[in-house]
């Protein structure tokens, strides 16, 4: 969402002194401040030529002053960067006709994160709060023709130490997380992933990492825009517009709402002198509802206000609309206290992941990459992510995509994993952040909810923080919560958005004796705890908002940050690119040897290291497979699965289902499947297999449920056909089938249990069950025929097998693209058709495609 300003004058200025202009009002001039940008280092007079917005880091690898930190081993090389200061500068020239404004501002969107700014040499701002919007009277400052404005960034430690020093006592942090010594990224209000975490490097940035705006106004400007809905239904809905409206003087508007085109709202108002808060009510009749991915279309408004002067002066502020109405519903009930989201009067499962920065250098990222990613997460089937407390508060452009896929927002505030200071001075600034970010994001529909925290009331409570400490202390640390979580943010939030639910921290049940039935929990004894995947069956809470487990990216992204001799687990390069470590961050095999555990578990040992890589990717597709399954056959009691994580930062092991350069790891095409709008998830228990069905359709399907057992070479050896009505938006098991039954004397360790529901109407669900684990299966090795041929959506690959083929993975060298599945299981006498979206040609795919099953990696 953004401003626009109509009825261009164009500034004359020239790009090469540091301003783009833009079209403008005849009541706002509105430009922004991107070129002519120079850096140094504080301490010395040499510059180089930067780029705004982004930070310290890429410019110096942009100007060959440092190596690219995500290779090898170079992010140990550059930790000297985020110890020293830096200082940007450029020049601008200013009109008279910009002068002759009664107002002139500078706006810096994100400063990163100590900084002073001087513009002629005049202090202007000392910013000291990344996430803060900062609007600044400039015009005393600037005179006509060239002017200069100067950014000094003092380095994050020279600000935080002291105050970790002269501390009452000291903060603790998930030891993982902040990796250096001492702890102190709780103590400065910048991003906390910057200073390391269980999956991300320690890249500690700085610069100006948002636009800077110059904007010149006379009659009046746009403080913001909060469009609030009420009494929506299929019938109508109520738009009410609230304007903050910013007057030079007393003067009459009139003021107008249109919605595509059509006037919803209009009216005349006095402005008085300064800030005005003014209410607009309209009525959209059978308004085309905005629903999640997979629930109906995400139909958007055109929505616009407009304030008009008589003499024909106007500013506009555009937006989309998306109408729906939504709540967080937290009701006692017999299990305890219910979450679950209501999206147009329909409760819905929440099926999703956490999200995290798609980068550490966050000019890295662009609109192509929120869309792929929040792409990947709609062609998945969910229809949540959780923006993390660890990281950004997104652009808008990540918003814009959840809009138009349907991906509803869990909003984290930026807390995670570690306590935080309760200084007045502190929970001032933090106000002013939620202020700033949640009025820029509020008009989303996709926007589901705001959270306090990420883990630190469970951190205090039960990771043993507490009992560091004195009762006095321990007294005096849950005030400073309270005042943060359950005050100062809450506050905030009447201020800027009282619209939606707040959920003070996350998880909220499941540790302090708080029963999983009462909320939201974070469940990882599987994993840290080295619990089987088996216990995910027994610990499923109301909303299993984290979970998850380690995986290696695939061999052709692991060659693009190693040379050949780092591609083993355990050279230093690898090493570094395995963050889970345990004993205060000594322990560098410690996720290694997790992984190795689990793998030892479930599958045979592999043969070599792409093997070895293989294997880690289906090993935790096989987990993530089991805990949604888990989840959603327990539906409604459990009403979301939200796994850990759905992307990375930089290229590394980590929990994530797509690794850092897009590619989709097997446990993002396993919850392709798992996250199916209709499920079938068998569950075996013990001699017994009940057939469970989930069905997240709003209506019943009337179809045939197939049920059958059969040999890896393809022999049915139980075959069982029944009519079935799926019944809508609920888990229900259908039928129950004795072991011995279904299998008819067969080996357990030679079958597999396929179970089909076609509906009428056409839709198909199907699954595969084995009876034993991976590694105890007789799998043979199969010859997998490919074909390839020219198809309308890309290249379609057939496949048939001579014997079952278990986690298919699909590679053709020489050509980068999209398979739209892989690591499938398929079945001899079955032929199964993919495509393969690529710029290759048919002739190059056919020659280099290449099939790798499980059978291959032992």
């Amino acid at each position: 969402m953004k401003f626009f300003w109509l009825l261009g004058l164009m500034l004359a200025i020239t790009s090469a002194h540091g301003v783009v202009a833009e079209q403008n009002s005849p009541t706002v001039f509105r430009q922004e401040i991107s070129t002519g940008w120079v850096f140094r280092e504080a301490s010395t007079r040499e510059v180089h030529p930067a780029t705004v917005p982004g930070c310290v880091h890429t410019d110096l690898i942009v100007n060959k002053l440092i190596p690219d930190p995500y290779f090898g081993t170079n992010e140990a090389d550059v930790q000297w960067v985020g110890e020293k200061d830096w200082v940007y500068q450029t020049k601008f020239t200013v009109s008279s006709e910009m002068l002759g404004r009664q107002f002139v501002d500078i706006i810096f969107k994100g400063l990163d994160t100590y900084a002073t700014v001087h513009l002629n040499d005049s202090l202007l701002l000392r910013a000291d709060n990344m996430f803060r919007e900062w609007r600044v009277d400039a015009r005393p400052f600037l005179r006509p023709g060239e002017n200069t404005i100067s950014i000094s960034f003092r380095n994050v430690f020279g600000e935080t130490v002291p105050r970790y020093k002269s501390a009452p006592f000291e903060l603790q942090a998930a030891a993982n997380n902040d990796q250096g010594d001492p702890r102190v990224a709780m103590y400065s209000r910048k991003a906390q992933f910057h200073f390391g975490w269980d999956w991300g490097p320690r890249l500690v940035t700085c610069g100006i990492w948002k636009p800077v705006v110059i904007e010149a106004w006379d009659a009046f400007r746009f403080g913001g825009v909060h469009i609030v809905q009420r009494d929506v239904s299929r019938e109508s809905a109520t738009i009410l517009s609230r304007l903050d409206v910013v007057s030079s003087s007393t003067q009459s508007v009139a003021i107008t709402i249109t919605v595509d085109g059509k006037t919803l709202a209009s009216e005349r108002h006095v402005l008085k002198e300064g800030s005005n808060s003014i209410e607009l009510k309209g009525t959209i009749q059978k308004p085309n509802l905005w629903w999640s991915n997979g629930l109906g279309s995400q139909y958007l408004y055109a929505y616009e206000a407009a304030v008009t002067v008589e003499d024909g002066a106007f500013d506009t502020y555009a937006s989309n609309l998306g109408v729906r109405s939504l709540k967080v519903v937290r009701d006692a009930d017999s299990s305890g206290t219910s979450m679950y989201v209501l999206l147009n009067g329909v409760p819905v499962f929440m099926k999703g992941a956490n999200y995290i920065p798609l980068d550490n250098f966050q000019n890295r990222v662009t609109k192509e990459r929120h869309k792929y990613i929040v792409r990947s997460a709609a062609d998945a089937h969910m229809n949540m992510l959780r923006v993390w407390g660890g990281g950004i508060f997104e652009d808008d452009s990540f918003f814009d995509m959840c809009d138009k896929y349907g991906i509803l927002v869990w909003q984290d505030m930026l807390f995670a994993c570690a306590m935080y200071p309760g200084t007045d001075e502190f929970l001032a600034s933090v106000r002013a952040e939620v202020v700033d970010n949640v009025k820029r994001i509020r008009n989303h529909p996709s926007l589901a909810l705001y959270c306090g925290n990420n883990e630190n009331e469970a951190g205090w409570y039960s990771w043993g923080w507490k009992e560091r400490y004195s009762p006095e202390v321990q007294a005096q640390f849950e005030t400073d919560m309270r005042r943060l979580y359950y005050e100062t943010i809450p506050s905030a939030l009447r201020e800027a958005d009282s619209s939606r639910y707040y959920h003070p921290s996350s998880p909220i049940a499941g540790f302090a004796r708080k029963p999983k039935g009462d909320g939201d929990t974070h469940y990882w004894d599987v994993w840290h705890g080295q619990a089987p995947f088996e216990k995910f069956e027994e610990n499923v809470s109301r909303f299993v908002s984290e979970y998850g487990f380690q995986s290696y990216p695939e061999l052709a992204s692991i060659e693009k940050f190693t040379v050949p001799a780092d591609r083993d687990l355990n050279s230093a390069v690898m090493l570094s690119h395995q963050r889970c470590m345990a004993d205060e961050r000594k322990d560098k095999q410690f996720g290694n040897r997790l992984i190795k555990s689990y793998m030892d578990r479930y599958y045979k040992e592999p043969k070599d290291f792409a093997s070895y890589l293989h294997i880690s990717q289906v090993l935790q597709a096989l987990g993530m497979q089991t805990a949604i399954e888990a989840h959603r056959r327990n539906m409604p009691y459990c009403m979301g699965s939200l796994y850990w994580q759905i992307n990375d930062c930089w290229p590394v092991a980590s929990w994530s289902g797509i690794d850092y350069y897009g590619t989709w790891k097997a446990l993002h095409y396993a919850a392709k499947r798992s996250f199916t709008p209709v499920l079938i998830a068998p569950k075996l228990d013990g001699k017994t297999v009940d057939f469970y069905i989930v069905s997240d359709e709003l209506a019943p399907l009337k179809g045939d449920l197939q049920i059958q057992v059969r040999g890896f070479n393809g022999k049915v050896i139980y075959n069982k056909r029944m009519p079935l009505t799926v019944l809508p938006n609920t888990s229900r098991s259908y039928l129950a089938l004795s072991k011995k039954r279904l299998l008819g004397g067969a080996r357990e360790d030679r079958v597999v249990l396929v179970t089909r529901f076609t509906s009428k109407r056409g839709a198909e669900a199907e699954n595969l069950t084995y009876f034993k684990y991976p590694k105890d299966l007789r799998l043979e090795k199969a010859k997998i025929g490919i074909k390839a041929k020219k198809g309308n959506e890309g290249i379609e690959i057939t496949l048939t097998t001579s014997t079952l083929a278990r986690n298919i993975r699909l590679t053709c060298d020489g050509a980068d693209g999209f398979f739209t599945d892989n690591y499938f299981d398929l079945l001899p006498r079955k032929r199964r058709t993919i495509i393969f979206r690529t710029d290759a040609s048919v002739e190059n795919v056919a020659k280099n495609i290449r099939a790798v099953s499980l059978a291959d990696t032992f």
